[in-house]
């Protein structure tokens, strides 16, 4: 048994090295290269797109808002269902799962 586990695991280790030496990741860069302005930059200043009320959808200063109040979520759970029956004298129960669905 000794043996088995002493090969076992020298395979186990041969084959972690083949993986390292072929999966070999190739040259990365340590830090985060400089390539000019990037999104953080942006957020400094403020964007006029925002601030500008004169826009297609604002009409008077309101805000439509569709409401879909017909769509409710579902979602099928499972309800165990049992049964009593009298077989050979005396009363036997069988139980199965049935499905249904519920809304919220």
């Amino acid at each position: 048994m000794d043996r088995r586990l002493f090969l076992t695991g020298m395979l186990g280790m041969a084959g972690a090295a083949t993986v390292v030496a072929l999966a070999r990741p190739a040259t990365a860069l340590a830090g985060i290269p400089n390539t000019g302005p990037g999104i953080l930059d942006e957020l400094d200043r403020p964007s006029d797109d925002i601030l500008d009320q004169d826009g297609p959808d604002a009409q008077d200063g309101i805000e439509f808002v569709r409401h879909r109040r017909w769509h409710r979520r579902r979602r099928r759970v499972w309800r165990r269902v049992c049964r009593r029956y009298w077989r050979y004298g005396y009363w036997r129960r069988r139980c199965f799962r049935r499905s249904f669905w519920i809304r919220f």
